[in-house]
This record gives structure tokens, sequence and C-alpha cells, in this order.
């Protein structure tokens, strides 16, 4: 956490995030020490970045893996564009396939700049399967969107597909936030690999509990 070019080119982390005064470090987030990691945010709303055992629930995880969507969206793009709260009111209404989602949500995820970037939601997730579609994200239509991702997979080992959509809750709604947060560190290139080092090192230590001592 201290160190640059620790998980890609950029700052250290503690750069940004070395006190929990809000005022010192942004949301308050101490990533300096132990304790301060566990702490997480102490700006409100506060939130826990690390769930011992659970990387795949831990934020401080997946911001190190996610890309913000589309690709190369400037880092300091505004996160609360028309379009935007247009998908967030959406999840937090229910994300119910009615006509406010046919005629003004739908219709975004085939606009080339409806979120900033230079190509559409459905350039990269048109179907269920992998290529073309990464993760196997379809976002066509309602009842592929509900689907998920990885849904042809996990279909076949009998499973549902990865939900990308949280009806009532779009702060833990996967596609809501890939269009709300940044990969860090900031200026990471969004190709990347996502398995360094030092990632899967982190991984391994909250898979075994993400104990301080």
């Amino acid at each position: 956490m201290r160190a640059p070019n620790a998980f890609g080119a950029g700052p250290a982390c503690v750069v940004c995030h070395g006190s929990n005064d809000p005022a010192k470090s942004y949301r308050g987030l101490d990533l300096s020490t132990c304790e301060g990691i566990l702490r997480g945010t102490t700006e409100s709303p506060t939130r826990t970045i690390v769930i011992p055992k659970n990387p795949d629930k831990s934020i401080l995880f997946h911001v190190l893996i996610d890309n913000r969507m589309p690709l190369g969206i400037p880092f300091f793009h505004p996160v609360d564009t028309p379009a935007i709260n247009a998908v967030r009111d959406w999840i937090n209404a229910g994300a119910k396939n009615d006509e406010n989602f046919q005629k003004k949500v739908l219709p975004l995820f085939s606009a080339p700049d409806a979120f900033g970037g230079a190509t559409s939601c459905i350039d990269c997730h048109q179907s269920f399967r992998d290529p073309p579609s990464f993760n196997e994200v379809n976002m066509t239509s309602h009842e592929a969107i509900m689907k998920g991702a990885f849904s042809r997979t996990r279909e076949k080992e009998g499973k549902q597909g990865r939900p990308i959509v949280v009806p009532f809750d779009a702060t833990e709604s996967p596609l809501f936030l890939r269009l709300t947060r940044n990969r860090m560190p900031p200026g990471v290139d969004p190709g990347h690999f996502t398995n360094h080092p030092n990632i899967l090192l982190l991984k391994r230590w909250i898979e075994q509990g993400a104990w301080c001592k």
C-alpha cells in the first residue's frame, strides 16, 4: 500500500488514502495500517472494504481489478450524469421491465456516447458467449441483463448467472458500480493484467482471514 506501482503503474495507495480523517484522506480511508484497512471508510456512508475470507465481496480487491466502464473513460469523468443517474434510479426502484426501462434505460446501453466513452455497452456485451461478449454479459434486453455474468457457463453447472443488478440497491449492483467506480491506482492502463503478483497476494491474505497479526 505504501509502494508506488505496486498494483500497476500509478502512485502508492497511501498517497490518497493515508488517514481516517476525511479532511486529509479521500473518504476517510486509511490504507497505511492493517487496522485502517479493516476499518474501511469513515466518511458517510461508511463502507467495509475487506470481507475476511471472501475477496469476491471485498471492495478493496475489486477496485484493483475492475475497470470503470466504458473502457478508456477519463478517471475524473463525472459519476452523476443523467444517464448514470437513470440507471441508478431504475435499479433503486426495483429494476423492473417497465416503460421507463424500455424507453429511457435500455436505449442507453446501445448508445456509443451514453456514459462518456466512444463505444456502447452492447459493443462488448451483446450475447451469452465469450467471445464475443466479455464475461458472457448480454445487455440487449431486460431478461438478458437479469441473467447476469457467466450465465451460459454457470447454467451448464446447474447454477444461475452471477447477478450484475441487485434490485432496489444500486450500490451493490456491479452494473452501476462499473459505471461509477474507477480502477485503482489512478492512471493504470485498462488493459493491464489483473493477476499481478501483488494483487494475488492481497487476495490470498483476504482468503486466509485478513489477519493483522
